[in-house]
């Protein structure tokens, strides 16, 4: 069995409510990594990591499920292994959610793009903060249908607080989603439907430039807030350089 130091291990806590779309979202990961040869339905019974038969049957996850995949940032020739903690949405298995992000190094909050926040997204947000873990925040289900990226968002920021700045865009929403704009690189990602997960890197479209543009700067600032030198170059430059 391979060794890991530790600066190459990572254990990221993957939680949200019920019907978030978590376990799907971890399939989706490890098929991108290369980590299984097919993306894993919850509807066909298939992830990884909801495999116990109740949870099949039931389509949602009662226990906490684990898996990792190994990836390798830009630049970085060392992998990194992550370790995805699928952790239970619903109110009756939350004390396993709880219990599963002492483990964790930090989470990916997953909402739901037509529900938006909900008590248990509340909930494991607590849960963080009282771990004191970094957290990023996943919109997902953007190709359902009545999908909202702009409501959903407005939710989040609304249940914690103007910190919370999108790092992407969507394109498209419901049966016309079919990506997502960078708003680090100022890149558009296109994904094809049934494809390899890997995304085609196109120039921004014209129509979604100025949103692009508007949601970049306000990115920016929140970050220049959170650091004086970073403040001082984006007051003297309007903006702050790509590192990447």
């Amino acid at each position: 069995m391979k060794a890991y130091a530790t600066p190459f291990l990572r254990n990221v806590g993957i939680v949200g409510h019920g019907d978030t779309g978590k376990t799907q979202l971890v399939s989706s990961l490890l098929f991108t990594a290369g980590m299984t040869p097919r993306l894993g339905k919850v509807a066909e019974g298939n992830t990884v990591t909801d495999w116990d038969e109740e949870e099949i049957a039931r389509k949602i996850s009662i226990q906490t499920g684990i898996a990792y995949a190994e990836w390798a940032p830009r630049g970085q020739g060392e992998k990194t292994k992550i370790n995805f903690l699928d952790t239970p949405g619903y109110g009756t298995f939350i004390n396993e959610t709880r219990t599963t992000l002492i483990a964790a190094d930090a989470a990916l909050v997953v909402v739901d793009a037509v529900a938006g926040v909900q008590v248990v997204t509340e909930k494991v947000w607590d849960y963080c903060t009282e771990y004191e873990l970094p957290r990023a925040i996943v919109v997902n289900w953007m190709d359902r249908e009545l999908a909202d990226f702009g409501r959903a968002l407005a939710s989040v920021q609304q249940a914690f607080g103007r910190g919370v700045v999108p790092l992407q865009l969507p394109i498209g929403a419901e049966k016309s989603f079919k990506g997502a704009i960078d708003l680090i690189t100022m890149k558009a990602l296109l994904y094809t439907q049934d494809g390899d997960g890997r995304a085609k890197v196109e120039e921004i479209p014209a129509e979604l430039a100025a949103a692009a543009k508007e949601a970049h700067e306000k990115l920016v600032e929140m970050v220049a807030e959170g650091d004086d030198k970073l403040m001082e170059e984006f007051f003297e430059e309007g903006t702050l350089r790509s590192k990447t």
